[in-house]
């Protein structure tokens, strides 16, 4: 299997990206192109990730879990509804998201971020 991703049905896999450190979502977005992904954003706020997600559909999704102080349920919620996958990247107690109905089941990365495991996992989840 090559590095890169084959392009879904009507085009390239998309990711969503949901960060609000300019630096890890800046990474994430160079990481995730190199591999052969179009990425989404990154958007650094619920309120921008639930507008995109109005215009376009992710095959899968990497959130933090925090967002400019508020914690990215909404747009997880969102997610479920859409059927679309989401990986959370966060450096949160697992604890803390397994006691959460919204986020419980999600895989977990912890950060820092692993870039390559973090590609191995998107591989993997929309295969």
């Amino acid at each position: 299997m090559s590095g890169t991703f084959e392009a879904r049905a009507g085009g390239e896999t998309k990711v969503l990206v949901v960060e609000d450190e300019f630096f890890i979502a800046d990474e994430l977005r160079r990481k995730l192109t190199a591999a052969g992904l179009l990425v989404l954003g990154p958007v650094s706020s619920n309120e921008g990730a639930l507008d995109l997600l109005e215009q376009q559909r992710p095959a899968i999704a990497v959130l933090d879990i925090h967002i400019g102080g508020t914690r990215v349920n909404p747009v997880a919620a969102k997610l479920r509804q859409l059927n679309v996958p989401f990986v959370l990247a966060t450096a949160s107690p697992p604890h803390e998201i397994a006691s959460d109905p919204v986020l419980a089941g999600a895989v977990i990365l912890e950060k820092p971020t692993d870039l390559d495991r973090l590609i191995e996992i998107v591989r993997r989840v929309i295969k």
